[in-house]
């Protein structure tokens, strides 16, 4: 049987949609995922441990990453510098891992370009509501709940670029549904090409 090489997993979600939560749960959950840790200009939140969720550099250092072409994206988010290092995502193919990347929209546009072969998944709550709710408990105030509110409905329209869509209601059925996809994903002909190819010339071959 031919070896699979997996493929880089994006996932882009509105702020409250719970993409940190269901990268935390696969990461737990499944060992075949890894995580591409990105950089950030932001300062880290309570929990939250450099080089596992983020790497926390100053913007000095993220704009030199940008001229040295070390990050395969990057993009300003509610004023602060977010990039994956291309570093990382290659390191986690060449192990035989599912990268997993949860980055905005723009940034899931400039990962296809250069992984041909990933696959998106745009991952929403199940109401306005609800997100509304989540940032409210994740102590953001009126504010940035409001600006984050607005980049949400800006996101929206971006979603049917994606490959798939995943309601965040219940956190273990996300996940699942994540992994149906990378199910789905691995029997795909075009990455199995090879085993088809040698399957046939073993065939026409002996008749």
């Amino acid at each position: 049987m031919n070896k699979l090489r997996y493929f880089p997993v994006v996932i882009s979600a509105p702020s409250g949609g719970g993409k940190s939560a269901v990268k935390n749960y696969l990461l737990k959950t499944d060992k075949r995922f890894a995580f591409s840790v990105t950089c950030t200009t932001r300062a880290p939140r309570p929990g939250e441990k450099e080089g596992r969720d983020y790497y926390f550099v100053s913007e000095s250092k993220f704009r030199s990453l940008i001229r040295k072409r070390a990050l395969i994206e990057w993009a300003q988010v509610h004023g602060r510098l977010y990039g994956t290092p291309k570093k990382s995502v290659l390191s986690l193919l060449k192990k035989g891992k599912i990268p997993l990347m949860t980055i905005d929209v723009k940034g899931a546009e400039s990962v296809k370009k250069i992984f041909k072969d990933s696959v998106s998944i745009f991952l929403l709550p199940p109401s306005l509501k609800i997100m509304k709710k989540r940032l409210e408990k994740r102590g953001e105030n009126s504010e940035e709940i409001s600006l984050r509110m607005k980049t949400a409905k800006k996101e929206l329209k971006e979603a049917f670029s994606y490959d798939y869509l995943v309601i965040n209601e219940d956190l273990k059925k996300a996940a699942e549904d994540i992994c149906a996809v990378v199910e789905a994903e691995k029997l795909k002909l075009f990455r199995n090409s090879g085993f088809v190819k040698k399957f046939a010339s073993d065939f026409y071959g002996k008749n």
